[in-house]
């Protein structure tokens, strides 16, 4: 599985920060993942939690910038 993760993509919709993680199977289907929050950083942090709670941080290649 490929992960793309990039800060450059957290994007404020309606005063709500939206961050975004991109994931690839092995069979090439695609997943997305968002989290939302008050602010870009605060967004960033919860993907970045929710994402090693699912265990995809130290199991996946990452790719992009962080």
């Amino acid at each position: 599985m490929d992960l793309y993760i990039n800060t450059n993509w957290t994007g404020c919709y309606d005063n709500v920060y939206i961050a975004l993680a991109i994931a690839w199977s092995e069979n090439g289907n695609p997943a997305t993942i968002s989290t939302t929050g008050s602010t870009a950083q605060e967004a960033d942090a919860k993907l970045l939690g929710a994402l090693g709670e699912l265990n995809l941080l130290s199991n996946t290649n990452i790719k992009g910038a962080r």
